[in-house]
């Protein structure tokens, strides 16, 4: 499996892609239990598309090297990896939805934790089916919505799915709804999830890539962030 190495020098002498949070860049053999990798998913025509949602990994990796952007303690930084972006095939879904699998079953694999950040729905189906591929029915996937009303067993074992469709308005440079969750009630509901949370997937926002998706791309790297703090304590 090859990832997307993003501390290559790039083409015509552009600056190197930032890496989410700022974290260092790494690929499988830099991964362990200790560790928590961060990819990219760039594909949102398989599971209800919507075009531009393909973008949020890069849009939160630039937002990365603001000077206001969120930032991990120091234990943390050290803990977690940007892995880069998974190869996917969009255009042939079975092709892709099985490189997909193997390419998080390949970092579960290593007993590190994953967090698959952009795109459509379908990455976390391909994520939940890559740890149902690992430790069979152990883990569930839990939505933020469950997680406000189920009664989630403490020994679960978790696959988060963090729809940021989800978020209000307000929020939102292209809102489709007015009600729904600010990001601090995003944050609230994934720091007291229950159980061990061993996958995420973070997607459903096709970021404005103008002034006015500040705010929305704000509020997804404090998410993410929250998610790689929340994994690092293990049960809750």
């Amino acid at each position: 499996m090859r990832f997307f190495e993003m501390n290559k020098p790039q083409c015509f002498n552009l600056k190197k892609i930032p890496s989410f949070l700022g974290l260092p860049v790494g690929d499988l053999e830099d991964l362990s239990s200790e560790k928590t990798a961060v990819a990219g998913y760039f594909c949102d025509n398989l599971n209800a598309p919507s075009p531009g949602k393909r973008f949020l990994a890069r849009q939160l990796r630039y937002a990365s090297s603001h000077l206001d952007a969120p930032k991990l303690t120091d234990e943390l930084f050290s803990l977690a990896i940007d892995v880069g972006d998974l190869n996917v095939f969009p255009l042939q879904p079975k092709k892709h939805f099985q490189a997909v699998v193997n390419q998080c079953q390949a970092i579960l694999n290593s007993g590190s934790s994953l967090v698959l950040v952009g795109g459509d729905a379908s990455g976390l189906q391909a994520l939940a089916e890559a740890t149902r591929g690992i430790i069979g029915t152990g883990s569930t996937v839990i939505t933020l919505k469950e997680l406000a009303h189920e009664k989630i067993p403490v020994e679960q074992q978790i696959v988060l799915a963090v729809d940021l469709d989800q978020l209000a308005g307000r929020y939102r440079s292209r809102p489709s709804r007015v009600a729904g969750l600010s990001p601090g009630q995003i944050i609230h509901r994934i720091n007291k999830a229950p159980g061990q949370i061993i996958a995420a997937a973070l997607y459903g926002l096709a970021p404005s890539l103008d002034f006015h998706g500040n705010t929305e791309t704000r509020a997804a790297l404090a998410i993410l962030a929250a998610i790689i703090e929340r994994m690092r304590r293990g049960k809750v």
